[in-house]
Formats: structure tokens, C-alpha cells, sequence
């Protein structure tokens, strides 16, 4: 039985930045940084929850 080729799956990841949404592929690497160390802070944060609390040392900058 032959195997269809087929077509690769594409995946665009946006983020709210003074309520506005913004594609993370156009925000300049340190930007991502930022983003993705917030992101994994909330998640450490939710899945340690009663047992560590995690901090980011990260510029004040609205992202949300």
C-alpha cells in the first residue's frame, strides 16, 4: 500500500501585546525571550503550586 504524501502542518503562535495581537515570528529574539520565560514561569508555577514559587527577573514591559 503505497504512503500519500503528505502536506506539512503549519503553526503560527500569536500573543496579545497592548491588546493587540502579534505574530511571536515577527518579535525580536530578546522579545521571545521574555515571552517564552513567562509562559514557563506560569506553567513551573502551576504545576509546583503549595510546594516552590517561581520568580523571572525580567524587564517591566506589558505583554499582556
Amino acid at each position: 500500500m503505497a504512503r500519500r504524501k503528505q502536506e506539512p502542518i503549519r503553526v503560527e503562535a500569536f500573543v496579545k501585546i497592548n491588546g493587540e495581537e502579534v505574530n511571536l515570528d515577527t518579535l525580536p529574539p530578546e522579545k521571545r525571550n521574555e515571552i517564552g520565560a513567562k509562559l514557563k514561569v506560569t506553567w513551573m508555577n502551576a504545576m509546583f503550586r503549595g510546594q516552590a514559587e517561581f520568580h523571572a527577573d525580567l524587564p517591566d514591559s506589558p505583554t499582556t
